[in-house]
Order: structure tokens, then sequence, then C-alpha cells
């Protein structure tokens, strides 16, 4: 499944079941807001936390994203700043432009 996602076939591996019980209640429905974003599509730090249920939130949506332990299968690649991609941790920008360019949102 890896392999084909990463060959740039329509693979959604927001699918694979996880564990998705964070420490907060927030983080957990981050986590499920973020599932339910198609590939393709982005949501910014702004929408996510809305997504989430708390509007207004986007620092702690990115906060999310930053502890994110579930990489792809939590696709945090899909939020992106209000002005431009955002940052992607230690995997730097370049990685997460990349993995938008696979999924055509870029």
């Amino acid at each position: 499944m890896l392999q084909a996602y990463f060959a740039g076939e329509d693979v959604e591996l927001a699918g694979v079941a996880v564990d998705l019980e964070y420490d907060s209640p927030f983080f957990t429905r981050c986590a499920e807001a973020l599932r339910a974003i198609p590939r393709g599509e982005v949501v910014t730090y702004g929408e996510l936390a809305a997504l989430a249920g708390a509007p207004g939130a986007a620092r702690a949506a990115g906060t999310f994203c930053a502890r994110n332990r579930l990489g792809l299968f939590v696709p945090c690649h899909r939020v992106v700043a209000a002005g431009g991609l955002g940052s992607y941790g230690s995997y730097g920008i370049e990685y997460k432009q990349r993995l938008l360019e696979l999924e055509g949102a870029l």
C-alpha cells in the first residue's frame, strides 16, 4: 500500500485502522477530522480547529500536527498555513510539498 502511495497511485492511507486516542479530546477530534479530509484537498490550521469543534484554536491545531505520531495515516501534511504551506516539522517543507504533489493538491 505504501509503495503504491509513493508511486502516485490513488491510495487513501487515512482508511488504515489506527488508534486515535490522544492525550486530549481536542487532539482526538483533530485526528478524526484530518482522516476525513480527502486526498488532494487541504485545510488551514484554523479550518482544522473548526472541524474539531474549536473555532479560533488554530495554534492548538498546529500543536496537534507537530505532535502527530501517525504521519501519513493521520495526514497532517494536508494542513497548510493561511498564507502558504506552513511547516512540516523535522521532515521539512520539501517533504510536505512532495506529499501534496503526489496527492494532486499542488
